[in-house]
């Protein structure tokens, strides 16, 4: 095996494909990353046995092979090379040599006949999504996910798929979000899985790495389910992230979605946003991190009483339809929601004190955002 390849591109993949690597895993071969030279590329591969990362890259090797290197030191030498310099990389009798301007290092291998792999064969396509809108779906969903594993399959995010629709859900006990898109696929059908958030969050990084975005010239991601239906392969480009599927039933979540609404109300992001970061000063240190809203007469009026340090009060200006409103959230949940819509105003639509609140991003009727009230002291 034996190649030249440019520093920027191999340290680019290298590090994609080292992000899943567990440096402490209990099997050694897991350390590493396998090298699979062909005559016109090379492919990087790291994996913990639930997520794997292929990270392919089109060159002219000499001779083809494969072996595997200790991913956190192959991976912290080849970053430390300018990325202009050209790199040589040749395997000898159970070494990788690795040349450039700056130097030569050899790098310990193993054996790669018992490197785990996913099988990528007999695939079903279930959707197809141009790189940035899936990247978006994800970020307006993967914050709701839980963030323990006392209930693994809220940790997640739930895909359903039928024909050319694509949802997908998130949520712990005390928050939902909810977004639709359109698939570029023929996929004729209904499907649902719950893939891991790390495995969706490390598209995303794929899909906003600059380096990647240069190379890329399809920039979609195809997403495809495995024939046993245990895992699911995520394509961009020249990259592949392999998932196991989370096991277990999704709630029946669409039970808490409100279908009627007393209060309705159109607020300035921006403003609302900034007033809570005020309030936000006090309301962490209250009980349970609340913040009273209370609309009424086209004006929300935001406190946080916190006996043993002192009290906030703030107002904003609203555009107020319905019934008036006295309601109060846990604030990082409120700050977490209205950073993450894009648009100048918000809408927020609720029935009683006890039902669950309702955001909306006026420019997306696609996507919903549903956050518990907390308990209001009578």
């Amino acid at each position: 095996m034996e190649l030249v390849i440019s520093a920027e591109v191999l340290a680019s993949y290298v590090n994609i494909a080292s992000k899943v690597v567990n440096s402490k895993a209990n099997l050694p071969l897991l350390n590493n990353l396998l090298l699979e030279v062909s005559r016109k590329s090379i492919r990087i591969v790291g994996t913990d046995l639930e997520i794997q990362i292929s990270a392919t890259a089109q060159v002219a090797a000499k001779e083809t092979g494969k072996t595997s290197v200790n991913a956190k030191l192959f991976s912290q030498y080849i970053n430390t090379i300018s990325k202009t310099e050209s790199v040589t990389i040749k395997k000898g009798k159970g070494v990788l040599k690795v040349s450039s301007k700056s130097g030569d290092a050899e790098f310990t291998t193993r054996d790669v006949d018992d490197f785990p792999l996913f099988e990528s064969s007999e695939m079903e396509t279930l959707f197809t999504l141009q790189g940035e809108q899936f990247a978006s779906m994800v970020d307006k969903t993967i914050f709701a996910c839980a963030k323990d594993d006392i209930r693994p399959i809220l940790t997640g995010i739930n895909v359903e798929v039928e024909n050319d629709s694509v949802m997908m859900v998130a949520l712990d006990t005390f928050r939902l979000s909810k977004i639709i898109a359109q698939s570029s696929s023929n996929y004729v059908g209904k499907k649902q899985v719950v893939i891991p958030s790390v495995a969706m969050e490390q598209v995303v990084r794929v899909i906003r790495d600059t380096f990647i975005a240069a190379v890329t010239e399809q920039p979609v991601v195809t997403c495809k389910l495995s024939k046993n239906g245990n895992f699911v392969l995520l394509q961009y480009g020249e990259i592949e992230i392999f998932a196991r599927l989370i096991e277990g039933d999704y709630p029946a979540y669409k039970a808490v979605i409100p279908v009627a609404h007393q209060t309705e109300v159109t607020v300035s992001r921006t403003l609302w946003l900034e007033s809570l970061k005020r309030v936000g000063v006090f309301a962490q240190s209250a009980i349970g991190q609340k913040v009273i809203l209370n609309f009424a007469e086209n004006k929300l009026t935001m406190e946080a009483l916190v006996p043993e340090i002192g009290n906030i009060r703030e107002e904003v200006a609203v555009t107020h339809e319905g019934e008036p409103l006295k309601i109060a959230f846990q604030i990082r949940f409120l700050l977490d929601i209205l950073s993450l819509i894009e648009d100048e105003s918000v809408i927020f639509r609720a029935s009683t004190k006890v039902a669950p609140g309702v955001f909306l991003q006026p420019s997306l009727d696609s996507f919903l955002h549903i956050l518990m009230p907390l308990k209001l002291d009578d």
